[in-house]
């Protein structure tokens, strides 16, 4: 018997046509009129999330990725050995974009799982937590979630406080997270813990991942202004975790959560992150449906959305050498502001553009509905790290400033 051999393009172009190739062996089997596409509703967001009743939503997510992992197409950027194409993440932004093309669901429940958890699990975790843990994210089997901030330790994460005590072959596990995006969903924790209360805070940092169901272990959803609740509080009372779900080393926390934040903000920014062409599509038949662009009161706030939409597209566009050898590590962060600011500017023209209407539901198509992504702006600049953490990290890593 011949296994037939289907050769993966790397040019992004025929990447995106072996995608769709793919992808319509099953798109019929998702409808894009449920409540999981955009297209479905007035809704417009600037952070996806999961509302009340989503039980439907996230077993439809779960079903798409797995068909997507049989399809072969779930992870381009990710190793061969662990179902992934061995491309790069500019294969990565492209496969979302045709799913959006597409009028697929989202994935939001999975996006920490997958572009979090899975990095730090496969450059710093053991063979065997690799081959038990990856393929389930991938394949949507399983959820995961970042437990790395605090109460006392948000934009400062080297502070965080809870602790994990030595017991054998198991650790203890004590504290409480916050922020924890898709907590109440999850499988997999990835958290981030103090070992060693002597040591400088950086270097006292170990990072494991935890069994969301195991004993111990509570989740409180917290609910936004913007009406969901994708957000949650969890609490660590004495949960034990096996040493061999460790992720690296002992005290070598902080070098896995860097490569988990770098991951972050680099998915977050890729293609444009929030600001898909849906985003994009509204504001523009916005301002021509009320004819924005003949009143010179709002032409200066279109032409600083202009301005930071195609600042935040060229900078996407750019290949990976394309930046200098100083900026390429910090990319992600740059990539990310420019972003947060192009969000900041159309938020600022929905506003300007509706006035009251954008906050006040008259049953209008198209106005109200962009309350949802003016009060979820703000999310933009504290997720995947502070405005001025992301300033800092350019400054110092990427400029070589001096850190006073």
């Amino acid at each position: 018997m011949t296994v037939e051999t289907v050769e993966v393009p790397g040019d992004l172009g025929a990447f995106a046509e072996y995608v769709r190739t793919r992808v319509g062996t099953f798109v019929n089997e998702f409808d894009s009129t449920t409540e999981d596409s955009v297209d479905s509703s007035d809704r417009i967001a600037a952070v996806e999330e999961l509302r009340d009743g989503h039980d439907a939503a996230v077993a439809t997510q779960r079903r798409l990725q797995r068909a997507l992992f049989d399809a072969g197409i779930a992870w381009p950027s990710g190793p061969l050995d662990l179902g992934g194409l061995g491309l790069t993440f500019a294969h990565d932004t492209v496969l979302d974009t045709v799913l959006d093309e597409l009028g697929l669901p989202s994935r939001e429940a999975l996006f920490v799982g997958l572009n979090i958890v899975a990095p730090a699990v496969v450059h710093h975790a053991s063979a065997d937590l690799r081959s038990s843990v990856v393929t389930g994210l991938y394949r949507g089997d399983l959820i995961g979630c970042q437990l790395f901030s605090e109460p006392g330790a948000g934009s400062d994460l080297a502070g965080v406080s809870t602790k994990a005590v030595r017991d054998g072959d198991d650790w203890v596990l004590t504290g409480q997270k916050v922020w924890t995006s898709m907590g109440h969903l999850a499988d997999v924790g990835e958290a981030l813990v103090r070992t060693d209360p002597n040591a400088p805070k950086h270097a006292g940092l170990t990072m494991f991942l935890v069994d969301m169901h195991a004993p111990g272990v509570t989740v409180r959803p917290i609910r936004q202004m913007t009406g969901g609740a994708a957000f949650n509080e969890v609490f660590l009372d004495e949960v034990r975790v096996p040493d061999s779900h460790r992720i690296g080393g002992i005290g070598d926390g902080w070098t896995v959560a860097s490569t988990s934040l770098g991951n972050e903000r680099s998915t977050m920014s890729g293609a444009a992150g929030p600001l898909t062409p849906y985003v994009m599509e509204r504001v523009v038949g916005l301002v021509r449906r009320l004819e924005a662009e003949a009143d010179p009161l709002l032409r200066p706030q279109i032409a600083r959305t202009v301005a930071a939409v195609a600042a935040m597209r060229a900078a996407s566009g750019l290949s990976a050498g394309s930046w200098s050898h100083r900026m390429e590590p910090v990319a992600g962060s740059v990539l990310k502001m420019l972003m947060a600011t192009a969000a900041d500017e159309i938020s600022a023209l929905a506003a300007a553009v509706l006035g009251e209407r954008a906050f006040v539901d008259h049953g209008e198509k198209d106005a109200f509905a962009w309350s949802e992504f003016v009060l979820g702006v703000p999310a933009l600049h504290l997720a995947g790290g502070t405005d001025e953490i992301q300033y800092n990290v350019i400054a110092q890593r990427g400029l070589g400033l001096p850190r006073r």
